[in-house]
């Protein structure tokens, strides 16, 4: 159905074994640089779950974080008010991150360009909103602090962050590589030819309505993962996680990074997240520096960073 070969994972597989076996010594460079890569790794799937409706199916959304918010609280307070492990609150985050994206998916079905990110930016307020003024159940603006870590596994503990990066980099292989998967099958070429020309799309048979929503749903179910994840890690979380700027932050890491490529999202995240640390003393003037950022690349390398590598090692094989 899929129409994956074994060739096809075999040949994709063996670049994500090669990125393991790199980043499996990242926390001996200390607690700092572990702690940031885990945040590139969360932020790397939440752009390139984005990637699948901005680049694969040509779907601008400029409110992922609200997805990212929802697995995040959902998992919280499962923990918190009901006792339900998160290790499984976790999972069923992205459910309800699916849940919400199917609310907005189907409304959405015939709106395009402009008129389909105004939506998704409302239903992004939306959100906020709720997780503000919902404060019975969210606290409001004043976030849930104290939430609890992953039950440790025998003698690990994931308090640890060094036992998290490696819970962190699992989830961040497995994720892409299955989003790698869906991209090289006939779900994933559905999409991209939504993507170019959606009346062309339905004219060959095409359930167009039906793909569009898959696409918010898989999108949507790894953005709730993420978060999820997130805050069992930081153990803290406010409805600052849902803003409109944590969603232009997360469709820069895909713009600049390169959309359409999956990897590309990933570079960027990883290209954003150093730049914000090493810039984090100039933080109020972040949104124009992604701005200009976005500009010089959607005019000089409309493949983004993803492009770029591409381009040197083309011409280094040269």
């Amino acid at each position: 159905m899929l129409g994956i070969t074994k060739d096809v994972v075999t040949e994709i597989g063996k670049y994500y074994l090669i990125a393991l076996i790199l980043l499996i010594p990242i926390p001996l460079a200390g607690d700092y640089v572990t702690h940031v890569t885990i945040l590139v790794m969360l932020y790397a799937v939440t752009a390139a779950s984005l990637d699948i409706l901005v680049g694969y199916t040509g779907r601008l959304s400029l409110g992922h974080a609200a997805f990212f918010a929802v697995g995040a609280y959902t998992s919280t307070l499962l923990a918190m008010n009901w006792g339900v492990s998160p290790w499984i609150g976790i999972f069923l985050g992205g459910l309800m991150a699916s849940v919400f994206g199917l609310i907005l998916g189907v409304p959405s079905l015939k709106l395009r360009g402009p008129y389909l990110a105004i939506s998704t930016l409302g239903f992004g307020v939306i959100v906020w909103l709720m997780l503000i003024n919902l404060d019975w159940l969210t606290r409001g603006p004043l976030g849930i602090p104290g939430i609890p870590p992953l039950p440790g596994i025998g003698p690990i503990d994931f308090r640890s962050k060094v036992a998290f990066y490696y819970v962190a980099l699992a989830f961040t292989l497995v994720s892409i590589f299955l989003l790698h998967l869906l991209t090289k099958s006939r779900v994933g070429k559905i999409l991209m030819s939504i993507r170019e020309d959606e009346d062309a799309a339905l004219s060959v048979g095409v359930d167009v309505p039906l793909f569009k929503v898959y696409a918010f749903l898989i999108s949507t179910f790894f953005a709730g993962i993420s978060g999820g994840l997130y805050a069992h890690y930081l153990r803290y979380i406010s409805p600052e996680i849902s803003t409109l700027g944590e969603s232009i932050y997360i469709l820069s890491m895909t713009i600049i990074g390169g959309f359409g490529t999956l990897i590309g999202p990933v570079m960027g995240a990883a290209v954003l997240s150093l730049l914000q640390e090493l810039l984090r003393s100039y933080l109020e003037y972040r949104y124009l520096i992604y701005g200009m950022l976005i500009i010089l690349v959607m005019k000089f390398f409309p493949s983004g960073i993803y492009g770029i590598v591409q381009f040197i090692l083309r011409k280094v094989r040269e």
